[in-house]
């Protein structure tokens, strides 16, 4: 899905920080299972942008501030612009066209990055806050110098979900059932404040020093607060993106 795309992809380029005041623009692919029932795979458009000027930032979509910024630790504000789990009903599978459109959300957040000096990992902290409610997340990431050209960052995270965002995207409503033609839908339901957990590992190839090719191959798994849903698979979600990105 597009939003865990996204969000993977902010979240491995800050692994590889640019100098200040110092760019990267490119452009990418990125295709996912989907969260939701009978919704199909999609590939998306995925720019890359990596931008450091001053204290101000954007890593893959996302832009920021930073507030704190020393040697081992940064403390930013930032902008999610598309996030959530969005879906159009006409998306669905046969049996589930008839719920309400799930839309993007944009919501406002605070982060804090430290370098833990220990066996190179790094770790990070955030929660944002929208419309439908709140998100938080915990990672921790190890980049690995293969050598002057190649890099691979491991990294692995957990996210909390807020009951309210957690039922905006994936709760049923008694419309809902009550508009479904087919069985598949046949019972409202309440969502609570859900978990997840996940992996992914970057790849970044260093053409020149101007020219880049970024990989990045992920996996999210969520809580039963989620999968029990009646319209969500209780599959885990699978995300690949190949790009190229150039600095100047």
């Amino acid at each position: 899905m597009k939003k865990i795309i996204f969000g993977i992809l902010a979240m491995s380029l800050s692994t590889m920080a640019l100098a200040e005041n110092k760019y990267g623009v490119g452009l990418g692919v990125g295709v996912s299972n989907s969260i939701y029932k009978g919704a199909d795979d999609k590939a998306y458009p995925v720019p890359l942008l990596d931008i450091n000027y001053g204290n101000f930032y954007v890593k893959g979509i996302t832009p920021g501030y930073y507030l704190f910024r020393g040697e081992d630790l940064s403390v930013s504000a930032f902008i999610d612009p598309m996030a959530g789990f969005p879906i159009k009903a006409k998306d669905m599978g046969v049996g589930y066209t008839n719920i309400d459109d799930r839309d993007f959300q944009a919501m406002v957040g605070l982060r804090a990055d430290l370098n833990t000096g220990i066996a190179g990992i790094r770790t990070g902290a955030s929660v944002q806050f929208g419309e439908h409610g709140s998100e938080a997340k915990i990672s921790a990431f190890r980049p690995y110098n293969i050598n002057d050209k190649f890099t691979l960052v491991p990294g692995i995270y957990v996210k909390g979900f807020s009951g309210d965002y957690t039922d905006y995207y994936f709760g049923v409503t008694s419309d809902e059932v009550n508009r479904s033609k087919f069985d598949n839908l046949n019972r409202e339901y309440k969502a609570d404040a859900a978990a997840s957990v996940g992996a992914n590992l970057t790849a970044e190839y260093k053409w020149n020093e101007k020219f880049s090719l970024i990989g990045i191959l992920g996996v999210e798994k969520f809580s039963s607060e989620v999968t029990d849903s009646p319209i969500v698979n209780e599959d885990p979600l699978f995300i690949a993106s190949v790009g190229a990105k150039y600095y100047f």
